[in-house]
């Protein structure tokens, strides 16, 4: 596999940073991460990828805002569903794309069903991974809800970084995340995904306001209105040892969707890219193909 190719979109001021495999000439994949992850996490799928499909298969993975190498919003920002459905539109524009096929992980799966019940003619297929948003909350959820974040934001805002002594250190927080990510995997994301601080200190390149809570709930009823614009084949693919498979309204979500097929993958939790790559994309090289 060749190494990836790094690039960068703008989004009316904001860089948003993306890599990418094989060639554009090829038919074209985008793959969004989830929250607090990054574009390089999806590299052992690529590579198992690569080896069942065509290789030069356009395969495109941005770091969503605020994560990764992408930039952070400026003073008195934040970060919400809507802005993350624009920054695909905008990439997929400076991409030159017109239709492609979309691949989704957790926070990435909502933004990838979001994109594809706005834009229902632009997506062939999509996979969402771990992807069907998250648990829906009430109206009366709200009020509350708001305070919450506003006090967090007068509490700590972005000073609430955790720092770390070393690379060694970080690696090791991602697998008491993930205890499936192997040493070598972990040791490449914490050097891609940490930077250090002016006190020599290494701190995630995530932007700290994720670790606020968002003001605006998740609305179950306005998920299902986007999720039944879908008019394209979609794969549902679960970790079989995941804890966050166990849904309340998992079901209602999953009705909405007129031409699904769901699949669980073993030996994986909820980091399926991670956790059995070789499965996964025998799973979409199956689907996608």
């Amino acid at each position: 596999m060749s190494p990836a190719r790094e690039k960068t979109v703008d989004v009316f001021g904001l860089p948003i940073h993306y890599r990418e495999w094989g060639t554009p000439a090829g038919e074209p994949l985008l793959l969004i991460h989830g929250f607090l992850d990054q574009a390089l996490s999806w590299e052992p799928l690529v590579r198992s990828l690569q080896q069942r499909m065509d290789p030069s298969l356009w395969i495109v993975a941005p770091d969503c805002r605020g994560h990764g190498d992408s930039g952070w919003i400026g003073a008195g920002g934040y970060y919400h569903f809507p802005d993350y459905v624009l920054d695909l539109d905008c990439t997929v524009r400076a991409l030159g794309v017109s239709r492609f096929k979309l691949v989704g992980h957790s926070m990435g799966g909502t933004i990838s069903f979001l994109y594809a019940g706005t834009f229902p003619q632009r997506v062939t297929q999509l996979v969402l991974i771990e992807g069907i948003g998250p648990i829906g909350m009430n109206f009366s959820d709200a009020p509350a809800r708001m305070k919450k974040w506003i006090s967090e934001l007068h509490e700590r805002g972005r000073d609430h970084f955790r720092e770390y002594k070393n690379l060694e250190a970080g690696a090791r927080q991602l697998q008491r995340t993930n205890p499936r990510l192997d040493d070598d995997f972990a040791m490449e994301l914490a050097r891609a995904g940490m930077k250090q601080n002016e006190r020599g200190q290494w701190v995630w390149k995530f932007d700290a306001l994720h670790r606020t809570t968002a003001p605006q709930p998740f609305y179950s009823f306005q998920a299902i209105e986007f999720l039944r614009r879908i008019n394209c084949p979609v794969l549902v693919i679960e970790g079989k040892q995941s804890d966050q498979t166990a849904r309340p309204d998992k079901q209602a979500r999953l009705d909405a969707l007129r031409d699904k097929r769901l699949v669980q993958v073993d030996n994986a939790g909820h980091m399926v890219h991670q956790d059995n790559p070789a499965m996964l994309a025998a799973l979409l090289a199956d689907f996608l193909s």
